[in-house]
């Protein structure tokens, strides 16, 4: 029987939080994302690419985080990092008898060891039917093939551009039963790294249209307000998404960052509590629209290589 999910890991909206706030558009734009933008850099993004590793995540019948399915899913992102370049390991994680893991991938910037910042592009990897069991049919294209998927976009088109500060990407196994492995993460990391990282961008469930007009939520707090900042305007600069702002972090990866003051802001689908299909064999690629992907991903995109910096 699966351990019972606690409510930090359920993304519906509780009575009572206070609702995101829309941001209106800028009329200035960033000159760093916009200089990304012209370079061509967040034109790599691909809609081809993304879907071919949505559709390779998605034939996994689960990602339970205790499932064997899961295991082979982690390896598959595993080898994919380490084919792209990245410096890639497995990181255990124990969820009381049982365990599951955690996929790191890092790749060092150019500057001097002692200037480089951490920058980190995460997204859980497991998928959860909470009707049935471990083995239960938990396809979870939305929640969070999306994400993950996206992690491994971002991976590749960042793999060959040079930066100044170092960047860390991680999927998560263990987020469904209560973000087991981002607080195990959190809790692992050393000083001289925990001092470094200026900004966390978690994608969870960035798949779905849920408004009239396609939007994103970033959901952040106070310590991440210039990682929200810096987000809202890279998607001004690079797509037509709505964005709305919330500072009450909950149920998700970016919490376990937050929680230990980090900089971390989610991005996700705009009104994500009315996707009903999330936790259920119905949570399919036929849900998806990957217009609204795409243009959440030209946002962290061009918000993340901004962060890195050019080495030029």
């Amino acid at each position: 029987m699966d351990t019972p999910k606690p409510p930090s890991g359920c993304r519906r909206r509780q009575g009572g939080r206070p609702q995101p706030v829309l941001l209106p558009r800028s009329q200035a734009g960033s000159p760093r994302a916009d200089e990304m933008a012209e370079t061509g850099l967040v034109d790599e993004v691909s809609a081809d690419t993304y879907l071919e590793v949505l559709e390779a995540l998605t034939e996994h019948p689960t990602r339970h985080s205790f499932s064997s399915a899961y295991q082979d899913a982690a390896q598959m992102v595993a080898g994919r990092f380490a084919a792209l370049g990245y410096a890639t390991r497995n990181e255990p994680v124990a969820v009381g008898a049982r365990q599951t893991l955690n996929i790191v991938a890092d790749k060092p910037g150019a500057a001097p060891e002692d200037e480089r910042r951490l920058v980190y592009v995460v997204a859980h990897l497991d998928s959860i039917n909470e009707a049935g069991g471990v083995n239960a049919a938990a396809p979870g294209a939305d929640d969070n093939a999306s994400g993950a998927a996206g992690v491994l976009e971002i991976a590749r088109v960042l793999a060959a551009v040079v930066t100044q500060h170092d960047l860390r990407l991680v999927m998560f196994g263990g987020e469904e039963q209560g973000l087991h492995g981002s607080r195990v993460h959190v809790a692992a990391l050393a000083e001289a790294d925990r001092s470094r990282i200026t900004m966390v961008v978690n994608m969870d469930m960035i798949g779905r249209l849920n408004t009239p007009a396609p939007s994103v939520l970033l959901e952040g707090a106070p310590v991440s307000q210039h990682v929200i900042d810096a987000l809202a305007q890279a998607a001004h600069d690079t797509s037509d998404l709505e964005v709305f702002v919330s500072l009450e972090p909950f149920a998700s990866d970016h919490v376990s960052f937050i929680d230990a003051d980090l900089p971390a802001v989610l991005t996700i689908e705009g009104q994500d509590q009315l996707n009903t299909d999330e936790h259920t064999p119905r949570d399919t690629l036929a849900g998806l629209d990957l217009s609204v992907a795409i243009s959440i991903l030209r946002m962290n995109t061009a918000a993340v290589a901004a962060m890195l910096g050019s080495a030029a």
